[in-house]
């Protein structure tokens, strides 16, 4: 029981202080998905798209965008356009999909727009496909634009924190397709420029104390 406690203890101190790194240390997996609904716990994803950002900058050759051929899309086609016949014909194994990600997350900080649901999702996910467990750092790009809205004391009205307003507070474009890589790249594009706006000196241990956290997906 001791030694169980100790070992917490020392990968805890070994996370906090490894965060404290600059951020361009860290190498990002900047992640979206399309869902066939909102509760993780009855729906499934039916589309992953991720980019990953090293030294600071996108790694367009990095990109991805997967369907899942296990998927049903059902009554959801009107809000991502992708339809059973896509998945037929272009989806991939999710067990292959899977370990291509888990194998792509080690060592890398997983980034979302709105984490709490993203995160449900994958972690139902990697349960139900008995993946090995595999904690990691997280940032929400929602959130740490919440963060700074509260701390400018600058009220955001409802909606305000989509991806498309968050990014457009920054001035940068809105694209105009939206799918899963689509909408990875655009929070990749919108964690830089919060980057930029925190400053030279920031760290990842500053951008996990406005909007992240530390999390472990473990097999069902």
């Amino acid at each position: 029981m001791l030694a169980s406690i100790i070992a917490r203890f020392q990968t805890w101190r070994r996370h906090r202080l490894t965060a404290k790194r600059p951020w361009q240390d860290w190498e990002y997996l900047v992640l979206d998905i399309e869902t066939s609904g909102l509760d993780a716990k009855q729906d499934h994803i039916i589309s992953i798209g991720w980019v990953v950002i090293r030294e600071g900058q996108i790694q367009l050759d990095s990109a991805q965008h997967l369907l899942l051929n296990g998927a049903q899309v059902e009554a959801s086609v009107g809000i991502h356009l992708i339809t059973d016949g896509d998945l037929e014909d272009h989806g991939r194994r999710e067990q292959s999909v899977i370990r291509y990600l888990r194998l792509l997350l080690r060592d890398k900080v997983l980034v979302m727009h709105h984490a709490p649901l993203e995160l449900s999702f994958l972690k139902a996910w990697w349960r139900q496909q008995q993946q090995a467990s595999l904690t990691l750092h997280w940032l929400d790009t929602l959130a740490i634009e919440r963060t700074k809205s509260l701390r400018a004391s600058q009220p955001i009205q409802e909606g305000g924190f989509r991806l498309a307003p968050c990014r457009a507070r920054y001035g940068l474009p809105e694209y105009q397709g939206h799918d899963a890589l689509t909408d990875a790249l655009a929070t990749a594009e919108l964690l830089l420029a919060q980057i930029s706006y925190q400053g030279k000196d920031c760290r990842l241990h500053d951008l996990l104390q406005i909007g992240g956290g530390h999390t472990k997906f473990v097999a069902g």
